[in-house]
């Protein structure tokens, strides 16, 4: 490696290392109760949904809600910040991910989740700073409008099929997470409190992993059926799962399930390994 690809590599990993003080600690722990406040609100209006009321079960419908909040707009801000300290976080992960991972594959997939992960941060900070500036649209809306762009592009039904798919093998993920406890390997002990972050845990990851896969099947019905109005993103799985066959008791579980996702990701901002 040349003198100046050294130095280079030097100055990427001295700024990381820089970025990661006290300061984004705190900030990215907000940001981990942004998120969890989110899937709790989401949880209740997926509730509300199941006793026959109106509401949008979705990150927009829930930001939305919190924005009508008194002190909403504050607390809106606090979320763009948490969140993008959060995304910052990750991004700072997947650089010492690169540099200290001796073994390539391992080095490639922890950088890549880290990556995924500042994504997807980043996307809910954005999504915060929408509506804290005033602006917000229903997000059901937005899926079957991109959708629809999707489908007049020249091979957009195949990469449909293949967001579909990719967000199917997300949703099975996080039920594997759940199922075999994976995740608490991400988490400091959390002592007397184990047992109940644990299982809050479980329940949290697999309910958001089974609306996770409906959501992709929804995708890839829309691209196979050119009806781009089945692609209505996490409140249209939702809601698709309260008209199935036992649909109140299916709806009533995943809602709780997502509550349970949201105080894990709370106790994630005690318990986080960072």
């Amino acid at each position: 490696m040349s003198d100046a690809s050294q130095k280079a590599n030097r100055a990427v990993s001295e700024a990381a290392s820089a970025s990661r003080g006290p300061a984004l600690r705190v900030l990215a722990r907000a940001g981990f109760v942004a998120i969890g406040l989110l899937h709790i609100l989401i949880g209740f209006i997926a509730l509300q949904i199941d006793r026959g009321q109106g509401g949008e079960a979705d990150q927009s419908g829930a930001i939305g809600s919190l924005a009508s909040k008194p002190g909403g707009p504050l607390l809106l801000w606090a979320g763009v910040v948490g969140c993008a300290a959060l995304a910052l976080w990750m991004l700072t992960e997947a650089i010492f991910e690169a540099r200290s991972e001796a073994d390539s594959k391992k080095k490639l997939q922890g950088a890549g989740v880290a990556v995924v992960k500042a994504v997807i941060y980043g996307f809910v900070a954005f999504t915060f700073a929408v509506f804290a500036s005033g602006g917000g649209k229903n997000s059901s809306q937005s899926t079957s409008d991109f959708t629809a762009k999707m489908m007049g592009a020249p091979g957009g039904v195949v990469l449909l099929i293949a967001v579909g798919l990719a967000i199917i093998a997300s949703g099975a993920y996080y039920v594997y997470r759940g199922v075999t406890r994976n995740f608490m390997k991400d988490l400091q002990d959390p002592g007397s409190a184990r047992a109940v972050v644990e299982w809050i845990g479980i329940v949290g990851y697999a309910a958001k992993g089974v609306v996770l896969v409906v959501v992709g099947v929804l995708i890839i019905v829309a691209a196979a059926t050119a009806d781009p109005s089945k692609s209505t993103g996490l409140d249209g799985g939702l809601k698709t799962l309260g008209v199935q066959p036992y649909g109140v008791f299916l709806l009533a579980a995943a809602a709780a399930g997502l509550l349970c996702y949201g105080v894990y990701s709370m106790a994630r901002a005690r318990y986080w390994r960072f």
